[in-house]
């Protein structure tokens, strides 16, 4: 996390060093990332940069941590916006990532540049122990009776699977550059399995 010396920052210097911090993160892995290069965009001498983080791996799961919440606030909006139907708006908030790729530059570099920490996390976003917040934000905005199944745990285990199949599918799209309109289709057929089962 960053220190207390970064929320300190005025609002204009701090909307500057997560501007350096988002430049350098979508261009290259954390592994590759340099420091010299983020105060470089920032314009601020190299201790000032140890004032606000610990180091570039705190800097980058900060960064993390905001487009997740951003990621969130987009599924709920697009949920709503679907009154409440899991499926359309998973496709919908799809489509939305593998479209406007210019929003989600970090993630993307992210999903392609994944070690155990972020794999973690990104597989975990809409439903996991850790981000039960997540979770009831999200179930808290379901239309319950467009889906058979209606006990908490259930459409947790539901979204686990969402998630998991989401996050291979923008991977997938990332990795192999698969056209927009491959890449939707695979999706949505992967979720129609879902959404009609496969026993008789």
């Amino acid at each position: 996390m960053p220190k207390e010396t970064f929320y300190n920052l005025p609002d204009d210097k701090k909307t500057k060093l997560i501007a350096a911090l988002h430049k350098e993160f979508s261009q290259v892995s954390l592994v590759d990332a340099s420091i010299a290069n983020i105060i470089s965009y920032a314009q601020i001498p190299r201790g000032s940069f140890y004032q606000y983080f610990s180091d570039k791996e705190d800097a980058y799961f900060y960064l993390f941590d905001k487009q997740i919440s951003f990621a969130m606030e987009q599924f709920i909006w697009i949920l709503q916006k679907h009154n409440g139907s899991l499926f359309d708006a998973s496709i919908a908030f799809y489509q939305l990532i593998v479209e406007e790729q210019e929003h989600f530059t970090f993630f993307k570099n992210a999903l392609l540049n994944m070690n155990a920490k972020i794999e973690k996390s990104v597989s975990g976003i809409f439903a996991s122990e850790e981000e039960l917040d997540h979770f009831k934000n999200i179930y808290n905005h379901l239309n319950l009776s467009l889906l058979k199944i209606q006990t908490e745990e259930e459409i947790f285990q539901l979204m686990k699977m969402i998630s998991a199949i989401t996050f291979y599918n923008i991977t997938e799209k990332f990795s192999k550059d698969f056209p927009i309109e491959i890449s939707i289709k695979n999706y949505q057929s992967q979720l129609d399995l879902l959404k009609k089962g496969v026993i008789r």
